[in-house]
């Protein structure tokens, strides 16, 4: 079973989350609205959520191996946190969770709502050691 590590529901500027190395300098850089990117894959993954104005989104930062019921998978690899902390916020920083893992490379896994603009998301995190 999965245990809740955090929690929160809040607007998303720019219809946009970003899942990151906390350790990274906040940063508002991603591709064309078409193509969700980031410079660096292997520190950061961006994810398109329901926008602002439209409503908010509930977030939530799991750690465990069980596959959230309900929920389709959207990014299932690796990425590497300097210090050992993940980030989940909006574009501007004003809304942010940070966490605790190993430092170093960590399996991440998204899942979010299977429908076009989401409004919930689960981030899985191995179980900490």
């Amino acid at each position: 079973m999965n245990e809740k590590l955090a929690a929160l529901r809040f607007a998303a500027s720019n219809g946009i989350v970003f899942v990151e190395d906390a350790d990274r300098p906040l940063s508002a850089e991603f591709g064309p609205s078409d193509e969700l990117a980031d410079p660096d894959p292997t520190r950061s993954v961006t994810v398109g959520v329901v926008h602002a104005m439209d409503g908010l989104v509930s977030i939530e930062v799991q750690e465990g191996e069980m596959e959230p019921d309900g929920l389709s998978e959207f990014f299932d690899g690796t990425l590497t946190f300097e210090h050992g902390r993940l980030r989940v916020r909006d574009v501007s920083g004003d809304n942010l969770v940070t966490v605790g893992l190993s430092p170093g490379a960590s399996r991440v896994r998204i899942y979010l709502e299977a429908v076009e603009i989401p409004e919930a998301l689960i981030v899985l995190v191995p179980p900490l050691e």
